[in-house]
């Protein structure tokens, strides 16, 4: 019996590319909504596109440079990626 097997007769299945691929789509109003129910505030989309771009999770240069992030929201920000799989 191979290790597949045994996780499938667990009840846990193997993840798949396909898999972490769906997981990694969740939209930036999916993200702002998570981070005003859990931490109060509603993140601007300049600082996820920006912090998507730092974390390799968008293309270079489409983050505006206009008004930045202000340091006590990366947290919240992060904590959110996490959540959604995005790292």
């Amino acid at each position: 019996m191979n290790i597949d097997n045994d996780d499938r007769q667990r009840g846990h299945s193997s993840r798949t590319s396909e898999q972490q691929s769906t997981r990694q789509r969740a939209t930036d109003q999916e993200i702002q909504k998570w981070i005003s129910r859990q931490h109060g505030f509603v993140p601007e989309s300049a600082w996820i596109v920006h912090y998507k771009e730092l974390f390799g999770l968008a293309a270079p240069g489409t983050a505006p440079n206009e008004n930045p992030c202000p340091p006590e929201k990366v947290a919240a920000i992060k904590q959110a990626f996490r959540r959604f799989g995005l790292f």
